[in-house]
């Protein structure tokens, strides 16, 4: 049977998912595998290049595979020489960097604005890792003759060849999103060559081959997944995805020079970066505590969200009113941005009860995403919006999302929406129609509708929390 093979390497598990012409036929998960070195923490490319080879022979043996796809985190990168690691990539999150992001704050301001690199400056984009490997002489600049992100690292792997995804470039803080090419001010300060980097590529390009299997181009995690969703919905949207952080992504045309931008559109930051194509673009922004905020708070009240006393929970909130019972903000958040630290409960009442408190957690999220949401529309246009992640199946926050929203949301049954992605991004980048065509056939967006009711409370519970935090961040 013929078959495609998305890859998607997560910060915890590793999915492999088969596809084939009626549908998703097979998933695989494996926990993806780390190292700790001098207190810093490392992904270990070894162990999981032999778990990825096992699953791929494996699958060989039951499938004829036309196709196969890898995406990955952003930010950590590999560096590689004559065809081999020359040590295993830094986990994109680890705190090591924040001293070199220090030590050359002024001099990337200056390089790497807003305008060119689309983001704000962060310590753990991958210039910053591949400065502190040569600091720290963990490799020196002539060993490397390029660095890969992992997910362009399986693939020169097993093709040999290493390029670069755009959506992946505009993780590292070294790339021009508007002239797509790597930004060589920058580089040439760092003496990093762009032939260092390597060639940049469009997701779905094909890369080369595994044996007799075509190989082909995907990038950052949230971006494939959202490639995916583009190319299954038919057009141009709003990806709203809801794991332990919320990240709100749009997928749109620049307009009259409308995403030339000299400062980022919201508080937290708000990303700009390339698209699927060219003139196309993304537009990012979410919220640092989304499902974990939730989790926190049940936490604190001795649950779980596979609780029964949680689903009790839940179904006493359903019934009540929608009133501001005190207001939530937190770092990272587009109330605030970065000027405060964790989660913050304001003007909480002593007697406030646990459904109260979970239902202005709701209502908190909710807000954040229309905030988030109606910014985009300013520069994309009123584009549907797809929801993915695990809080789909809490139907009460659902119902309170689509109504603070007063639109329908859509969304997938399936929850490994970047594998999915991968591997239509390798179907695409085979142009194997029929296979394509077949699948989105196949494929059923379900529908959440707002309550009309609930859609009035919302709105006039939307301008109170408006006007409330406005009077407390004076």
């Amino acid at each position: 049977m013929k078959a495609y093979v998305g890859i998607d390497l997560g910060t915890t598990n590793t999915k492999v998912l088969v596809v084939g012409e009626s549908g998703i036929e097979k998933i695989i998960k494996v926990k993806t595998p780390k190292r700790t070195l001098n207190d810093v923490e490392y992904f270990d490319l070894d162990k999981l290049e032999r778990s990825l080879e096992k699953i791929i022979v494996e699958l060989q043996k039951e499938y004829d595979l036309s196709g196969l796809c890898c995406t990955s985190f952003g930010e950590s990168v590999v560096p590689v020489a004559r065809g081999k690691k020359l040590h295993d990539p830094i986990v994109w999150y680890d705190t090591c960097t924040k001293s070199v992001q220090d030590k050359y704050e002024k001099i990337v301001a200056e390089l790497a604005p807003y305008e060119i690199s689309g983001s704000r400056d962060i310590y753990y984009f991958s210039l910053y890792k591949i400065l502190y490997m040569y600091e720290k002489d963990i490799v020196k600049p002539h060993q490397v003759e390029q660095w890969l992100p992992v997910s362009s690292y399986i693939l020169y792997k097993l093709t040999g060849k290493g390029i670069w995804d755009m959506t992946q470039a505009c993780r590292s803080h070294m790339v021009d999103v508007h002239n797509r090419c790597w930004n060589k001010a920058l580089l040439s300060y760092f003496q990093i060559t762009p032939e260092q980097l390597g060639p940049l590529g469009y997701t779905s390009s094909f890369v080369g081959y595994y044996g007799k299997i075509p190989v082909f181009l995907a990038g950052h995690d949230h971006l494939t997944g959202t490639f995916g969703l583009v190319s299954l919905y038919g057009s141009e949207l709003i990806y709203d995805s809801m794991g332990t952080a919320s990240l709100i992504t749009a997928i749109s045309h620049e307009k009259d020079g409308n995403l030339r931008m000299k400062e980022p559109f919201m508080k937290n930051g708000g990303l700009i970066g390339i698209g699927f194509g060219d003139g196309q673009y993304y537009l990012a922004s979410g919220v640092r505590y989304h499902g974990k905020m939730i989790e926190f708070v049940l936490r604190m009240f001795g649950m779980t969200v596979a609780s029964k006393r949680f689903r009790l929970l839940n179904e006493k909130t359903r019934t009540m009113p929608q009133k501001t019972n005190f207001y939530i903000y937190s770092n990272g958040d587009n109330i605030v941005g970065e000027n405060c630290q964790g989660i913050n409960f304001l003007e909480l009442p002593v007697d406030c009860t646990q459904e109260e408190i979970l239902q202005t957690v709701y209502q908190y999220l909710c807000y954040t995403s229309r905030l988030t949401i109606e910014s985009l529309n300013r520069y994309v246009g009123d584009l549907p919006v797809i929801i993915g992640g695990a809080l789909i199946s809490n139907d009460l926050f659902m119902k309170y999302k689509a109504s603070m929203l007063c639109r329908d949301l859509y969304y997938l049954s399936t929850t490994e929406l970047t594998a999915l992605g991968a591997a239509i991004s390798a179907i695409k980048g085979a142009q194997d129609k029929y296979t394509f065509e077949s699948l989105k056939a196949k494929t059923v967006f379900q529908k959440i509708n707002p309550d009309h009711e609930l859609c009035v409370q919302m709105n006039e519970l939307y301008q109170r929390m408006t006007d409330g935090y406005n009077k407390l961040l004076r």
